[in-house]
């Protein structure tokens, strides 16, 4: 797969990307929710919803929930419609088309927001971590999660996925400090067989 279709999904290609997505991303999803801590938020943001699997999940974990889902490819976008169309047919997902950097949204708007396997691809990663912050309402919550940080057993991956990809691949405590940076209180949970980091940041 071209590293555009990773970054920015289009075409039949993009569609095969995001379907492959949804189904190897799924444990790590499932996972990283679980440690969520007992939060019960109205508004969720996702941002690079991707294929909307996750978007599916968060609906199944917090049933009262609006959410919106957002991402920089057109294509992930019609996907995540299709996915989730009967949470759009419900009036509990609004999905629109939009970059990490400049989200479309009000200051403090959502309780609960959201980024899985997608920051590798930010262009601004200080100022886009800041954005979700923005967004993010007084006491709400950030959750990063990656299935990719730099650790000794998985360096010779790693390493082929920055340099067929083009992935930022942060350090842990990189990823903190732009959080806490951002005014964030970050909490970290890793499963390190698996390479798995879940960021979660309370404003």
């Amino acid at each position: 797969m071209q590293y555009e279709q990773f970054s920015n999904p289009s075409g039949d290609d993009g569609r095969a990307t995001l379907e492959h997505m949804n189904e190897h991303h799924r444990s790590l999803a499932e996972w990283a929710l679980s440690t969520l801590p007992d939060i019960s938020p109205k508004k969720i943001l996702d941002v690079g919803c991707g294929g909307g699997m996750l978007i599916s999940l968060l609906s199944e974990l917090f049933p009262n929930s609006k959410l919106t889902g957002i991402d920089i490819s057109s294509d992930a976008v019609e996907f995540t419609k299709e996915i989730d169309g009967e949470l759009i047919r419900k009036g509990r997902l609004n999905v629109v088309q939009g970059s990490v950097s400049e989200l479309p949204f009000k200051d403090s708007e959502f309780d609960l927001v959201t980024a899985f396997e997608t920051y590798f691809f930010w262009p601004d990663l200080g100022n886009d971590v800041k954005e979700l912050c923005r967004v993010l309402n007084e006491n709400g919550t950030v959750m990063i999660v990656s299935e990719t940080y730099p650790h000794p057993k998985f360096d010779e991956r790693n390493a082929r996925l920055i340099k067929d990809y083009g992935m930022n691949i942060l350090e842990n405590s990189k990823m903190a400090e732009l959080m806490e940076d951002a005014g964030l209180a970050v909490e970290m949970i890793e499963v390190e067989d698996n390479n798995w980091i879940a960021f979660i940041g309370r404003k």
